[in-house]
């Protein structure tokens, strides 16, 4: 598959770190009407690209177009990418969100039961609990997500210390911002929540 002419605002000139090909998911915590998950794009790809603004950088997932085509607004936008005010509310259109790099995204890098790997983080103007997920293509190799892993915790330290992190050449070194939920109150609060709603749930079915 040609991914160059497959994705509209890949520009390598900005780019740090790609990941070619997966789903972007909005997860909810299970006990909300909305239900747990929603599919946003169902071909996409994820990456790291910098800004006008030394040690800033974004996160940008942009949805698959068919070959052929070109999305104009896309690549308009391309040229704003340093324009940004530095919130953590994602911009773009509706064939690009794009997220200011910060840990108060919390994001979070993992393995899924199907042994498939995941990158998510949160979604601040949400609810309780939501959160994005992309979900890698199951033929990316797994030393692709670790590099764009190691590239994602740099950003972060570019962020917090206002250096390059260039120095870098160990993820060990990064492990500050590996997020860890099971040291979250907010997400402790939202699994209390949770199990909360899975036992009213069992009690109403129970009547």
């Amino acid at each position: 598959m040609n991914f160059l002419k497959k994705f509209i605002g890949a520009s390598p000139i900005d780019e740090v770190a790609l990941i070619p090909s997966g789903k972007l998911f909005l997860t909810r915590a299970p006990f909300l009407p909305k239900g747990a998950l929603e599919c946003l794009y169902n071909d996409a790809l994820i990456k790291i690209k910098k800004t006008t603004k030394e040690h800033y950088y974004q996160i940008s997932i942009i949805k698959a177009c068919p070959e052929g085509e070109l999305n104009l607004e896309s690549v308009d936008d391309e040229g704003d990418d340093g324009e940004s005010d530095d919130s953590n509310e994602d911009s773009g259109n509706n064939d690009e969100k794009v997220f200011s790099i910060d840990p108060e995204l919390k994001f979070r890098v993992y393995t899924k039961s199907d042994g498939t790997q995941a990158i998510s983080w949160k979604d601040v103007n949400g609810d309780l609990g939501d959160r994005f997920e992309f979900s890698v293509d199951e033929d990316i190799k797994y030393t692709e997500v670790d590099n764009f892993t190691f590239s994602l915790y740099k950003c972060l330290y570019e962020l917090r210390y206002q250096k390059s992190a260039d120095d870098i050449t160990d993820i060990n070194q990064l492990s500050e911002f590996v997020y860890d939920p099971t040291t979250d109150d907010e997400a402790v609060e939202m699994d209390r929540f949770s199990r909360f709603a899975m036992s009213c749930a069992s009690s109403q079915e129970l009547r």
